[in-house]
């Protein structure tokens, strides 16, 4: 199974949680995870093969003059 590389910075989707931004990596492939400070203030550690995130461009997160 081919995983998506997330890095520090990335805005990411959640289905359950919203938006978030990945604060830290940590592990690759199987084992890979992240920390997601998410819009409602919480963060998470996700496993990535399990988080089901959609990595977000920034037109999609912030409109111009925003």
């Amino acid at each position: 199974m081919n995983q998506r590389d997330y890095q520090v910075g990335d805005r990411v989707q959640h289905p359950e949680f919203g938006v978030g931004l990945v604060l830290e990596t940590k592990g690759q492939g199987e084992k890979a995870s992240l920390l997601v400070s998410f819009d409602d203030k919480s963060k998470r550690k996700l496993a990535v093969r399990f988080a089901k995130l959609t990595l977000l461009t920034p037109t999609q997160t912030r409109q111009p003059g925003a």
